[in-house]
C-alpha cells in the first residue's frame, strides 16, 4: 500500500511532466504548425499538433472551390493555431487561415516582383469572375479578361488554370484584383516593338481580320493594327468588305504606307496580285461577246463582273430594244450569268461598258418581215395609262 502511495505524483509534478513533454514542440499560438490527422468523423477532422489537446477543423476547410476535400487519417497538414487550451480545454485550429496566410505571403512576393501567378476561376459574379489563387479568393474584372478578343461567354474559362497578374492587394480588407489582360498587353508591347523594327513599305505580313466596317477592315498583325481600305481589297468594285473578308480569318497583306511617328499602317490585299487593268486590252476585246455575272443593279444600271477581274456596266438604254425599257430587275436577277457585248473600255474609270440588247438582233429591222399595214393580230396588254 505504501508502495502504491509512493508511486502517486502530485499536481505540481504532473504539470511539470506535461510542460516537459511540450518543451520540444514547435507549436505556438498564432502560428502555423504541422499536425497529423488522427480521425475524421461527421465532417470534422481531428488533428494532433503535439499540444495538450487535439484540435478539430471542419472538413470543408480542406476543399478548394469547386473540388471535394482530399484528406485521410494519417495525413500531415499545416494548420493555424488560434488558441491553445481554451476555456473548454480545446486547441482551436484553422486550416483555412494557414492556407491563406501562406498564400498571402507568396502572392505578396509575386505582386512586389511583378511576377505571373496561376489562378482557377470557379464562379461568375457581377462584373467578372471569382478566382482561386492557392486558397485565396481574388476578383478578375470582366474588363481585364482579354485584350485581343471579346469572350462572349466566360463560362468556357471556369475551372481552367489561367496565368494572371496581380493589379491590387489589400490584406487588411482581404481584397485581391487580378488581370489576364495585363499579361496579354505586355506580350503585345514586345511583339509590337519587334514588328515595328522589321516593318517597312512593301513588306508582306500575315494578320488576322479583327474588325470589318463599311469603309474597310482592321487587321491585327500581332501587336499592331493596320487598315485595309475597301478600295484596296479587290481590283473590282465591292460594296462591303464582308463580301470578301471573314472576321477572325488569317490573311496576307502588303504594307502600302507606314507612318512611324503615329505607328499607322495602310495595308492592301489587291496589291498582292498584278493589276488586271495592265492587260485589259489583251483579255477583253471591243465588240466581243462575253459571259458576265450580275453583282448589283439600280434604276439606271446593271453592274457586272467580267472574267472575275473587271467591273462592267450595262446602262438602262442598253438593256432592251424597247423605247422605254422596264426596270433592270424585270430583265435580269442578281448573280445571273448573262451574255453581253463589249461596247468600249473606259481606262479612266476602270470600267467596261456593255450591252445586253445588242447580243440579239434589233427586232425593228425585221418588223416589216413579220407585220404589214392593216394586219390584224393578237397581243398582250402590258400597261394601262390615263390617256
Amino acid at each position: 500500500m505504501s508502495e502504491q502511495i509512493n508511486n502517486k505524483i502530485s499536481n505540481s509534478e504532473y504539470e511539470t511532466l506535461v510542460a516537459d513533454s511540450l518543451k520540444n514542440s514547435s507549436a505556438k499560438e498564432k502560428s502555423i504548425a504541422t499536425g497529423k490527422v488522427i480521425s475524421i468523423d461527421n465532417d470534422i477532422v481531428t488533428i494532433d499538433v503535439g499540444l495538450k489537446s487535439e484540435g478539430r477543423v471542419p472538413i470543408s476547410e480542406f476543399s478548394r472551390p469547386g473540388h471535394k476535400a482530399e484528406i485521410e487519417v494519417g495525413d500531415e497538414t499545416e494548420v493555424f493555431i488560434e488558441n491553445v487550451d481554451n476555456a473548454n480545454g480545446e486547441t482551436l485550429l484553422s486550416r483555412e487561415k494557414a492556407v491563406k496566410q501562406k498564400s498571402w505571403h507568396n502572392l505578396q512576393k509575386s505582386f512586389d516582383e511583378n511576377k505571373i501567378v496561376t489562378g482557377i476561376p470557379f464562379n461568375r459574379v457581377k462584373g467578372g469572375m471569382s478566382v482561386d489563387l492557392d486558397g485565396v479568393v481574388a476578383f478578375l474584372p470582366g474588363s481585364q479578361i482579354e485584350t485581343r478578343q471579346i469572350i462572349k461567354d466566360t463560362k468556357e474559362l471556369l475551372h481552367k488554370p489561367l496565368e494572371l497578374m496581380i493589379l491590387k492587394m489589400d490584406k487588411y480588407r482581404g481584397n485581391i484584383v487580378v488581370s489576364r489582360k495585363a499579361i496579354t498587353e505586355s506580350e503585345l508591347k514586345e511583339q509590337r516593338a519587334e514588328l515595328l523594327n522589321t516593318i517597312k513599305e512593301g513588306s508582306i505580313i500575315e494578320g488576322k481580320v479583327k474588325n470589318i466596317t463599311d469603309y474597310g477592315a482592321f487587321i491585327d498583325l500581332g501587336g499592331v493594327d493596320g487598315l485595309v481600305h475597301v478600295t484596296d481589297i479587290s481590283w473590282t468594285k465591292i460594296n462591303n468588305p464582308s463580301e470578301i473578308l471573314e472576321l477572325n480569318s488569317t490573311i496576307k497583306v502588303k504594307v502600302l504606307k507606314f507612318d512611324e511617328e503615329l505607328s499607322r499602317l495602310s495595308l492592301g490585299i489587291k496589291q498582292l496580285s498584278e493589276n488586271p487593268w495592265d492587260k485589259v486590252n489583251d483579255n477583253i476585246k471591243i465588240n466581243e461577246k462575253i459571259v458576265a455575272k450580275v453583282v448589283s443593279m439600280n434604276d439606271n444600271n446593271v453592274h457586272l463582273i467580267l472574267n472575275d477581274n473587271y467591273d462592267g456596266i450595262i446602262p438602262l438604254n442598253e438593256l432592251s430594244w424597247l423605247k422605254k425599257p422596264p426596270h433592270p430587275s424585270k430583265i435580269t436577277n442578281l448573280n445571273d450569268e448573262i451574255e453581253v457585248l463589249i461596247l468600249d473600255i473606259d481606262d479612266e474609270k476602270k470600267r467596261i461598258n456593255c450591252s445586253l440588247k445588242k447580243v440579239k438582233d434589233n427586232p425593228w429591222i425585221k418588223l416589216n418581215e413579220s407585220f404589214n399595214i392593216n394586219d390584224t393580230f393578237e397581243t398582250e396588254i402590258v400597261n394601262i395609262v390615263d390617256y
